[in-house]
């Protein structure tokens, strides 16, 4: 026959059950800031075209760079 130990459950402190008022408020507040700052995100400002073809010859000439390198340090292998 079981004894009462086995069939009661443990007891669990109250500060398992309960969340301190700061720690909710401080919940509360971080998700305020959360939803407000994605509803009062702004639109990117549209770039200029010579802005545009100034960052493609940027990045073109740094993908050169990447396959130089690689070139290089195939033929060093």
């Amino acid at each position: 026959m079981p004894t009462k130990s086995v069939l009661r459950r443990p007891p669990t402190p109250p500060a398992a059950r309960s969340v301190a008022l700061t720690d909710r408020l401080a919940m509360r507040l971080g998700m305020a800031l959360v939803i407000w700052s994605r509803r009062t995100r702004t639109q990117r400002p549209p770039l200029d075209p010579s802005l545009q073809q100034q960052l493609r010859r940027e990045r073109a000439a740094r993908e050169a760079e990447w396959v130089l390198l690689g070139a290089t340090m195939h033929l060093w292998r």
